[in-house]
């Protein structure tokens, strides 16, 4: 790393590598530590990654949360391969990220949204099977019939929908709990879990390594990440507002400077 270098900022500046633990995720950006909007900030060069050259800094800003998230599920834990099946929710971040990163590796997807629209946006993006589930509000029973009956592999849990994310997941699957943003309609039945082998398992960010690596991947295989909106920095309400509007396919980035 040199003096002038372009760098993205890991979501959790004190883990650099390795698995996760207490101590190295005790400080994370906009939690318990300030974030970076901000003109200036300073941080260790163990949490810092230098961006490729075919990235702007509005796209290398895109990566370190919702990327990285995405990345530590299907790569770091599923090391995912073709046959995979993979079933995510809406259209943010975290799933525009998983959808890119599932098809680099062969899986196959199939992606939820409420919006017919954002559905022809993942489509284009390589999306296999498209499921609105204002129109289709038992998804899960569609899941089952793309699958022929068996279910997804894998399940990017986002939406508090665990209950019928456990009804959708295949035998031996994971369910991969990355967040909440509705409260649950029903309390999950874990009776089964043990007898079908399946597991659900805690997804919170990921590793200084982990965005390098992500980095390098979509620099070496000419991904972009998708951005729906970039604000100014005296922008940042608005930011905010829009963000909490659901509106946004993908990312929103808010420039500095």
């Amino acid at each position: 790393m040199q003096v002038g270098d372009r760098v993205a900022i890991n979501f959790f500046p004190d883990w650099a590598d390795g698995a996760f633990s207490g101590a190295k995720t005790l400080r994370s950006l906009g939690g318990s530590t300030d974030g970076v909007l901000a003109e200036y900030v300073t941080f260790p060069e163990t949490a810092v990654v230098k961006v490729p050259d075919s990235f702007s800094l509005e796209e290398a800003a895109a990566f370190p949360c919702a990327g990285v998230t995405a990345w530590h599920a299907l790569v770091e834990q599923a090391q995912l391969r073709p046959g995979d099946t993979v079933l995510l929710q809406g259209t943010g971040g975290v799933s525009i990220f998983a959808l890119q990163i599932a098809k680099l590796f062969g899986a196959q997807v199939i992606i939820t949204s409420s919006s017919d629209e954002k559905l022809a946006q993942a489509q284009a993006l390589g999306a296999d099977h498209l499921i609105n589930y204002r129109t289709t509000p038992n998804w899960e029973e569609k899941v089952k019939e793309l699958t022929q009956g068996q279910g997804v592999t894998y399940v990017l849990e986002v939406a508090g929908q665990l209950a019928r994310s456990l009804r959708a997941l295949a035998p031996g699957g994971t369910i991969f709990q990355i967040g909440q943003v509705a409260p649950s309609d029903e309390a999950p039945n874990l009776r089964m879990l043990p007898l079908l082998t399946q597991r659900i398992q805690g997804i919170y960010v990921g590793s200084t390594q982990m965005l390098a690596d992500l980095l390098r991947a979509f620099d070496s295989n000419h991904l972009k990440p998708i951005i729906s909106h970039t604000f100014g920095f005296d922008e940042a309400k608005d930011a905010l507002a829009h963000m909490g509007s659901g509106a946004h396919f993908g990312k929103i980035v808010m420039r500095v400077g």
